[in-house]
């Protein structure tokens, strides 16, 4: 069925099933973001990514886990002002404190990070962003040439920069986060920080990244572990997000080919946040 609007939102009736299981199944689908309200998953797509073969793998979800959903057409709802209204700022221990422009008053704990919410993934409120920013926190960063990879709304970017690295290359897909990702570095003011609309062509393959940062999906990752790997510095790190703990023994056989070693791992609310260093082999 053909449909003229350009957002779709998808509601799941959660039913039981861990929202975090819900959107792992779904993050490996277009779909551009997620909010979860009481007993239900929010989640959003383009009309022009929704093909049969996106709706049939929807039906498959939903009768496999039992989440019945429901499509509204968002033609008439400004979604942005929605997502706004349920964005709180996020203390991340006291390492940072993410914020957006219409907060006031909120106590600052570490360092103060502001974003403007839009739908691009990466505020800081799930598990998989704040456990990166966790583990950026005890890495040295300082005069870094970093890669964030499939940046979403640059936090993690504009981190690595608070923490003194010398250049940044944000590189994401969706043009909506491209968009969100520019917006925020103006608004900490984060000059060193270059944004590049793409997929993993855009990676700079030269070797020349002291460390990249990866929070994005499984199949994602091992499908541009070729490109990551190039980009790295022997003796440098990488660390992946975005998967469970069931994925990280194929994440790690498949990185050991490219010369990429497994160093450890934590888990955050169920998901993990996995570090490894390039060998000079």
């Amino acid at each position: 069925m053909k449909r003229k609007n350009q957002w779709l939102e998808y509601k799941f009736d959660l039913n039981g099933i861990e929202s975090d299981l819900l959107v792992a199944l779904l993050a490996d689908l277009p779909f551009n973001s997620f909010m979860e309200e009481e007993g239900y998953l929010l989640a959003y797509i383009e009309q022009k990514e929704l093909d049969d073969a996106v709706e049939n793998e929807l039906h498959a979800i939903a009768g496999e886990y039992g989440t019945p959903f429901e499509v509204t057409e968002m033609e008439d709802r400004d979604w942005n002002e929605e997502w706004e209204s349920n964005f709180q700022p996020v203390f991340i221990e006291d390492i940072c404190t993410i914020v957006a422009p219409f907060h006031k008053d909120v106590a600052i704990r570490g360092m103060k990070i502001m974003l403007s919410p839009k739908m691009a993934f990466g505020t800081g409120h799930h598990y998989t962003t704040y456990g990166m920013i966790k583990a950026m926190s005890t890495i040295p960063v300082t005069g870094a040439k970093v890669l964030d990879f499939g940046s979403g709304t640059g936090l993690l970017a504009i981190f690595a920069s608070m923490k003194g690295a010398y250049s940044i290359d944000a590189i994401d897909i969706e043009p909506p986060s491209y968009d969100n990702m520019q917006e925020n570095f103006s608004l900490n003011s984060t000059g060193n920080i270059h944004p590049v609309l793409g997929g993993k062509e855009a990676i700079d393959k030269t070797g020349n990244y002291d460390l990249i940062l990866a929070n994005i999906t499984a199949n994602v990752i091992t499908d541009s572990l070729d490109e990551l790997s190039a980009a790295l510095k022997p003796g440098r790190l990488i660390l992946f997000s975005g998967f469970f703990e069931k994925d990280l023994e194929a994440i790690r056989e498949a990185a050991v080919i490219k010369k990429l070693q497994y160093t450890g791992h934590h888990i955050n609310g169920g998901w993990v946040v996995a570090t490894f260093e390039k060998s000079a082999d």
